[in-house]
């Protein structure tokens, strides 16, 4: 599977782009702020039908433009798949795949398996835990429709849940057959989405190990580990007992969008005890973790994308990356530099054919 072509309309930066890629590797090159990380977020807008970097989808709109399309022509099991995303402001967004409109987003999700490398990783390890929630989210629901759609009901459920206990404490009232039905929808959710995330993370976290050896020389150990609610009690019963606090707060305490995924190196927390040399191999480690795992649940090898990390990495780490990346288990990549004679030295190592685009 590769990304052909790709077409650009009023998005961010760009009044109209395209570009034609080598299926194995391409690099965008040039000074800051000339658009580079944008070519990359939008080739992530096509798998995911979302920016990587921003959930303002205004801002992503051109300036003083009333709107955006991005359309990639990928190569997938040998057939050519036109995806076109497109938004007009105060409009819907819309996705289509050759020509055809998606009723439900969740129906595009895992056509492209894509993994996107970042400086802005980072925010896994030093932001809360829905950051790094979503992001295990993001990996299970590319390889499985069925969790996707577990989760896209819990989150209607609970969001329908919050809205009722708001109107309790509007109201002064409570009805606990109408919150129990709630409960019990919850539950049977809720249940699915930890049992898949506990699974995830005994496969997940051998291939995390073997990538951080990889990266670090097997200097350390490091593990991902999964703390949940549901580890010790029925999320039902949970939902019983907290419903006096839930009525206080107005929101629903506890359940599986409160779990947690813990990093760790040599048995403690990484955050606050792996150096910063340590957390960049760590937060490599999971990306190319998470590479690992989509292909061996797809017949489609992922795209890879690299924004800017070669800046934030010293000459040993980026050999280390160089070497696994020269591998033949890896397909399209694509790479942003500023430095257009280091990129160009660095794809050379690699021996795959490469384009590179001076923007």
């Amino acid at each position: 599977m590769h990304l052909k072509k790709l077409s650009l309309y009023n998005f961010k930066n760009f009044e109209e782009k395209q570009f034609d890629f080598d299926q194995k590797i391409n690099c965008f090159v040039g000074n800051n702020g000339v658009g580079k990380t944008n070519v990359l977020d939008a080739i992530f807008f096509l798998a995911f039908g979302k920016s990587y970097f921003n959930n303002n989808i205004r801002q992503i709109v051109r300036f003083e433009q009333s709107g955006f399309s991005i359309k990639g022509i990928f190569s997938i099991a040998e057939k050519q798949e036109e995806i076109l995303v497109s938004y007009q402001t105060d409009k819907k967004k819309i996705i289509k795949r050759n020509n055809k409109t998606y009723e439900r987003l969740a129906d595009h999700i895992g056509l492209i398996p894509l993994v996107m490398i970042s400086p802005y990783d980072r925010d896994l390890i030093s932001e809360h835990s829905d950051t790094r929630r979503k992001f295990i989210d993001r990996i299970i629901s590319q390889a499985d429709s069925f969790y996707l759609g577990h989760l896209m009901a819990y989150q209607k459920v609970l969001l329908q849940r919050n809205k009722l206990l708001k109107y309790f404490a509007a109201n002064h009232r409570f009805d606990a057959d109408t919150i129990n039905i709630y409960n019990e929808q919850l539950h049977q959710y809720g249940t699915a989405i930890y049992e898949k995330r506990k699974k995830f993370i005994e496969v997940f976290g051998r291939f995390l190990q073997q990538k951080y050896a990889l990266l670090s020389g097997g200097k350390e150990q490091v593990d991902i580990n999964y703390s949940s609610g549901l580890s010790s009690k029925t999320l039902f019963d949970l939902l019983q007992e907290n419903i006096q606090r839930d009525r206080m707060l107005q929101h629903t305490s506890k359940g599986v969008h409160r779990d947690d995924f813990l990093f760790k190196i040599n048995g403690k927390p990484i955050k606050k005890f792996g150096s910063q040399g340590q957390q960049k191999s760590y937060l490599i480690a999971l990306k190319l973790a998470e590479f690992e795992f989509l292909k061996n649940k797809s017949a489609k090898t992922p795209v890879l994308l690299f924004d800017d990390i070669f800046d934030k990495l010293d000459e040993n780490r980026v050999t280390k990356i160089v070497e696994m990346v020269n591998d033949k288990t890896f397909g399209q990549i694509f790479i942003s530099d500023t430095h257009a004679r280091r990129t160009e030295n660095l794809v050379k190592n690699i021996h795959q054919s490469f384009k590179i685009f001076e923007l």
